[in-house]
């Protein structure tokens, strides 16, 4: 799997390895995808995975480097997310209530469908028209920022920070969430899951029974807390004055069927999350930690071949080391 950090090599190359992988995947989905919207989806997909690797390496990053490449990523995922969002909503809509035929004409859901479909297909035209070449000049851009990004001291320790930094993260914006109730805190926690499940990827190979379980784990928490998110958006919409869906009446069935779903998906989260981040920070960050210095000192001595780019980093300049 592409989306993972060798032990074998030192952590500056095995941090490039796998950015240069999504970029590829990126620019690959957005230039040959025969369906549109699946090529957006990917690329969003390795544009996340990017940001989540930034976010583990960060604290042996140089913070305008950090602040750069995180923007710039932000920027072309931004340019791609109309599209993407317009169908993530036809799916909330069709998961809570998928027999279309089952409502009157007056019904919200109708009306929902057809006004999200519009949106769909005004997002997707501007996809053909701009929007995915201007990301996939974005993809390319990067590449030579990519190439220079190093990591100091190039081993595990600043991954350590990431990790303790990120763990205790979320755990925080777990416990805000259900303090608060509110979409926005909800929806915080879920961005925090979503970097955990991924950073849990990236370390997999160093303890894969543990960490392939724990980022399936995350994973499936992460999805109960997207659709969370979708059904909030979906109530803001029939709920915003301007927006007439369907009568007075109809509105308030949806909107209740909407708590409704939002109370069970919030209770299973819940209990998935209880048990996935019941570990102190200190003891599971030490235990992944040694894990993949074991598996370091196991590994070959790897063969690293000269990058066509022929950068001499800042980092291997301070390890004597030139990649």
């Amino acid at each position: 799997m592409s989306y993972s950090l060798d032990p074998a090599l030192p952590m500056s190359e095995a941090v490039r390895r796998v950015a240069f992988a999504e970029l590829d995947i990126a620019n690959a989905a957005l230039a040959s995808s025969p369906d549109r919207h699946s090529g957006v989806h990917s690329a969003r997909k390795c544009l996340k995975r990017l940001r989540s690797l930034l976010l583990l390496v960060r604290p042996g990053v140089p913070e305008p480097v950090f602040d750069n490449l995180s923007e710039r990523l932000s920027a072309i995922a931004r340019g791609l997310a109309p599209a993407r969002d317009a169908h993530a909503l036809l799916d909330a809509v069709d998961k809570l209530e998928p027999d279309e035929e089952a409502f009157a004409a007056t019904s919200p859901i109708r009306s929902l469908r057809g006004w999200l479909r519009k949106r769909r297909d005004a997002a997707e035209r501007n996809l053909e028209t701009g929007a995915a070449a201007e990301a996939m000049r974005g993809l390319r851009e990067l590449r030579p920022a990519l190439a220079g990004l190093a990591v100091y001291p190039d081993d595990f320790s600043p991954l350590a920070k990431g990790i303790r930094h990120g763990y205790r993260a979320t755990r925080k914006s777990l416990r805000d969430a259900f303090a608060s109730q509110t979409h926005e805190d909800f929806h915080e926690w879920r961005k925090d899951v979503q970097h955990h499940w991924r950073q849990m990827q990236l370390l997999a190979p160093c303890a894969p029974s543990e960490l392939a379980a724990r980022a399936e784990s995350a994973r499936a928490l992460s999805q109960l807390l997207g659709d969370d998110h979708d059904i909030a958006l979906l109530g803001r919409l029939v709920s915003t004055p301007t927006m007439v869906f369907g009568s007075a009446e109809d509105t308030a069935a949806f909107l209740k069927r909407c708590r409704k779903r939002h109370k069970a998906l919030r209770r299973e989260a819940k209990a998935r999350a209880t048990k996935l981040f019941a570990e102190r920070p200190r003891p599971f960050v030490e235990r992944v930690e040694g894990a993949w210095l074991a598996a370091a000192h196991r590994a070959p001595e790897p063969v690293v071949e000269p990058r066509a780019d022929n950068v001499v980093l800042f980092g291997d300049l301070r390890s004597g080391r030139a990649s």
